[in-house]
């Protein structure tokens, strides 16, 4: 999906992807959203990142997100990590691995790119055939951009 670059220590805004291992469908389980949800926002105040858009998918999730580029790699190993250690486990999901070993990520370096790159993430639903349009899939920063509603999730708009 994006580019694997050996530094990443550029940069402030990032479109980032993660995927289950073996692309099981663990959003298909109870609760794993929330778990998520819960962890994607934690760790964001944790790092000081700045969460512009997310969507959590069935096997998947994207986020685009501002953080000092030395921080993400810490980021995504402490986000999968917990989530693989102790919120998921919790629902009863104690497959090995939970995550593939990597996740991908783009550099961002234009805002035109970063509408693009929202726009994608909050289609994905949609094609997936999951909602009709985008706002309506709650475990997505659709509904914050086209609604005006606060999802799960905080999202920072302020980045235009």
């Amino acid at each position: 999906m994006g580019l694997r670059y050996p530094d990443q220590n550029s940069g402030y805004c990032f479109f980032v992807t993660t995927t289950f291992a073996e692309w099981r469908r663990l959003g298909d389980w109870p609760g794993v959203y929330e778990a998520l949800s819960d962890s994607l926002a934690h760790y964001a105040v944790v790092y000081r990142a700045k969460i512009a858009g997310y969507v959590f998918m069935p096997s998947h999730l994207h986020v685009v997100l501002f953080i000092d580029g030395k921080q993400l790699g810490p980021f995504m190993r402490d986000l999968k990590k917990f989530t693989a250690q102790k919120s998921l486990p919790v629902l009863g999901i104690n497959k090995s691995p939970v995550w593939m070993p990597r996740y991908d990520r783009v550099q961002i370096e234009a805002e035109e790119i970063l509408r693009i790159k929202l726009d994608y993430i909050h289609q994905n639903p949609v094609r997936a055939g999951l909602v009709i349009r985008p706002e309506l899939w709650r475990w997505s920063s659709a509904a914050d951009y086209l609604a005006g509603s606060p999802g799960p999730v905080p999202v920072w708009k302020d980045w235009a």
